[in-house]
C-alpha cells in the first residue's frame, strides 16, 4: 500500500464541544474529509486516529478504518507528530502495512476535496520532495502592526508610500488542511514537514479551518450550496 491518509481526530474541544462530530450540511464534519480521501485516485486506504468511541463509530460508518490513540496522545498540548509517528507503527505492527506517502488530513476543513488531495500526492511524485503543504494567497500580513503599550498603532510599513493591494506580490499561508510527506522523511525528522518543502495551492475558503462557531456556520452555508446544486440544475 503506496500512499495511506491520516484523520486524525480527537474528541476535546474547547470552542466547539464536540466539533468533529458536529453535524455540517447533513453529515458530520469528520464524514465531509472522510469522502474527500476515499473519492482521491492517489488515496489507496483511509483511517481514522482516535481516542473517541463516538467518533470511532461515525469513521467506520462512513467507511474509515479506525487506529486506536492512547489517551496520552490525545491532550490539548498534543502535536500532530507524535500522532502521526504512532499511526506509522500501528499500521506496521498491526496491519503489516508500510506506506511510502502518508497523506494528513485535519478534518476541521471540510471545503478541501478530493482534487486537492491529488494535487498535492502528485505534486511530491512530479518533484521528488519530502513535503507537501496545503496554502492560499494571502496579502493582509502587509497592512499589519502591534498595539504600544501606551496605546499606538505602530505599523511595519509606511502610509506615506503604501502599495496598492493588487500591486502587492502575493504571500502564501499554510492552512492547515493538507499534507503529504514521504514517511521516510517524517521518522527520520518527526516532522510532517520541511526540507524540499513544496505548496499544493487553494483558495482561502476551500482551506478553511473551523475555529469557531462563525467558521463552522461559513462552512455549512457552502456545504449546503454544494449538495443541493446538483437538484437545482435538475429543476432547471
Amino acid at each position: 500500500m503506496r500512499c495511506v491518509a491520516v484523520i486524525p481526530a480527537r474528541g476535546g474541544s474547547k470552542r466547539i464541544p464536540g466539533k468533529n462530530l458536529a453535524m455540517v450540511a447533513g453529515k458530520p464534519l469528520l464524514a465531509w474529509t472522510i469522502e474527500a480521501a476515499q473519492d482521491a485516485v492517489g488515496v489507496d486506504h483511509v483511517f481514522v486516529s482516535t481516542e473517541d468511541e463516538a467518533i470511532g463509530r461515525v469513521a467506520r460508518l462512513y467507511g474509515a478504518e479506525v487506529i486506536p490513540r492512547p489517551e496520552a496522545l490525545a491532550q490539548d498540548t498534543t502535536s500532530t507528530e507524535p500522532v502521526l509517528l504512532h499511526a506509522l507503527d500501528w499500521l506496521f505492527e498491526v496491519c503489516e502495512i508500510a506506506p511510502e506517502l502518508l497523506v494528513t488530513l485535519q478534518c476541521t476543513s471540510p471545503l478541501r476535496g478530493a482534487e486537492i488531495i491529488d494535487r498535492a500526492i502528485a505534486e511530491i511524485d512530479r518533484s521528488g520532495c519530502d513535503a507537501v503543504v496545503g496554502a492560499h494567497p494571502t496579502i493582509d500580513y502587509f497592512f499589519c502592526g502591534e498595539i504600544s503599550p501606551d496605546g499606538r498603532f505602530v505599523t511595519r510599513y509606511d502610509p506615506q508610500s503604501r502599495p496598492r493591494t493588487q500591486d502587492i506580490a502575493p504571500r502564501y499561508r499554510e492552512n492547515g488542511s493538507t499534507y503529504v510527506t514521504r514517511a521516510a522523511f517524517l521518522r527520520r525528522t518527526g516532522c510532517r514537514m520541511g526540507g524540499d518543502m513544496r505548496a499544493v495551492l487553494m483558495s482561502p475558503l476551500e482551506g478553511l479551518d473551523i475555529d469557531d462557531p462563525y467558521d463552522l456556520e461559513q462552512a455549512q452555508r457552502h456545504l449546503e450550496v454544494k449538495t443541493t446544486a446538483p437538484c437545482l440544475a435538475l429543476r432547471l
